[in-house]
């Protein structure tokens, strides 16, 4: 059996609930209890987010539309149940971590424990990295997927969307902040792919992921209340010295040994280190607005709205399907198999950067962003992803170009100017949505040229 090909622009309609769908690709939400709501009210989807890969889809499609939804529900179930076997990867790393001595885990860190105090700003980082020192071997790993992988081919088989000589092979890639990724493959006999792999997403759960912070803090707070000072002192110097250039900047070492000396004297009075402990609680668990399951079916459904589709031949790798309430997605395999990438999606446009592709290139294989944890809206600039008729005027002035840049200018203002005239008079409908897209706008508009801008408080 080998990879199905069929034609996209053939292809009807996809089954799949729009209601939350639509909802999550509207606006982006930096409310983790808002999306959570969402799964609530919209129950009839039961979490679920998007459609399934077309490709999937084809192998087990009828000519009955009542099949077919019969079918994708059980292909959903599938996944749910899938995904409920490979949770236990998070619950297995509570318990390594709560088996952890504290000083074999602690002392390598403390070179990036002094950032805390120095760099606040990066204490989600260094307690994810740490976090991930819970993960368990990859005989373990593998166990998991095998499981999961077993559950799934039985149930594809079920109804036809696999032969009894294919097989589906899971393997785990890597983990994110709020995920583990598990490449998926349907194979048939002679072990090649029938269909172009895909990515099985197993999102942690916020309970797992917060329970792993409390193990790790008890750790940290082990460690400074029983270690000496004679003795922390000794380590600390021993491990600045020996730290990387990259690590500890030789410049800033006694800064990084007095951040060290504070963070102990802190962790042994009862209300500093409550606080301190506190501070690195708020900063992990802020996170959460930006990554894990809610967040992220937002994200994802709102830039392939705005971006427009298809995501095929874009720089974001496409997500099909995710699950709410289940805590699993699946997204396109980033490969050379795919076709080039020839479209950029600038998230700037819709008032969004990703803070994730920053500090870790992993996130992008083979030309393209594989992980939309960590997208942010950019301070100051969250209308455009918050209202879609701020960001449609403000794109129309981001499109006016001229080959000389004066000339751009010019007709950026003048565009801005009767935009402005008509919305300020209420002249117009959206008006207000429209002085908010003007003022966004004004960025697009170089300050020495501001002075030509009509101005509300002397046009009122």
């Amino acid at each position: 059996m080998q990879i199905n090909n069929f034609d996209n622009k053939q292809y009807n309609k996809t089954p799949y609930f729009a209601g939350l769908t639509s909802v999550m690709s509207k606006r982006i939400s930096t409310n983790p209890n808002y999306l959570e709501q969402l799964s609530q009210v919209y129950k009839r989807e039961q979490g679920s987010v998007g459609s399934l890969p077309k490709d999937m889809f084809e192998l087990f499609r009828t000519s009955s539309r009542e099949t077919n939804a019969k079918n994708i529900k059980f292909v959903k179930e599938a996944l749910n149940d899938a995904n409920d076997i490979l949770a236990g990867v998070e619950e297995f790393k509570i318990k390594i971590g709560k088996e952890m001595k504290p000083n074999s885990l602690i002392n390598q860190f403390l070179p990036k424990i002094a950032k805390i105090n120095i760099q606040p700003d990066r204490i989600p980082r260094i307690i994810i990295e740490m976090r991930k020192r819970f993960t368990p071997d990859k005989e373990i790993l593998a166990d998991f997927a095998n499981r999961a992988g077993a559950l799934l081919e039985e149930r594809f088989k079920k109804i036809g969307m696999l032969d009894a000589s294919d097989s589906v092979k899971l393997t785990y890639i890597d983990q994110g902040k709020y995920k583990n990724a598990f490449k998926m493959q349907l194979v048939d006999k002679d072990e090649k792919d029938i269909i172009h792999p895909k990515v099985l997403l197993s999102f942690k759960s916020p309970k797992s992921a917060m329970e792993q912070t409390n193990v790790l803090l008890g750790l940290m707070k082990n460690y400074f209340q029983n270690i000496k000072a004679k003795e922390y002192l000794k380590v600390i110097t021993n491990v600045l010295d020996h730290a990387s250039h990259k690590v500890v900047p030789p410049q800033e070492k006694e800064l990084y040994k007095k951040s060290l000396l504070e963070i102990y004297s802190k962790m042994k009075m009862k209300n500093e280190e409550e606080k301190f402990l506190d501070l690195i609680k708020r900063a992990t668990f802020d996170e959460i607005k930006y990554n894990g399951v809610g967040p992220e079916s937002n994200i994802t459904q709102f830039i392939k709205r705005a971006a427009g589709h298809p995501m095929t031949a874009s720089n974001y790798i496409d997500v099909f399907y995710l699950n709410t309430l289940n805590n699993v997605g699946i997204s396109e395999f980033s490969d050379s198999a795919l076709p080039a990438v020839t479209k950029k999606i600038n998230l700037y446009k819709y008032g969004l950067f990703h803070d994730d592709l920053l500090m870790n290139k992993n996130n992008i294989v083979g030309d393209r962003v594989i992980d939309y944890g960590g997208i942010k809206p950019l301070r100051g600039m969250s209308e455009l992803s918050d209202n879609r008729i701020v960001r449609r005027f403000y794109h129309k002035i981001s499109q006016i170009q001229e080959k000389d840049d004066n000339k751009t200018q010019l007709r950026r203002v003048e565009y801005w100017n009767n935009l402005y005239k008509a919305a300020a008079t209420a002249k117009i409908p959206n008006h207000n949505d429209i002085l908010l897209a003007l003022e966004q706008g004004r960025s697009l508009i170089k300050p020495e040229y501001w002075h030509l801008l009509s101005d509300i408080k002397t046009t009122i």
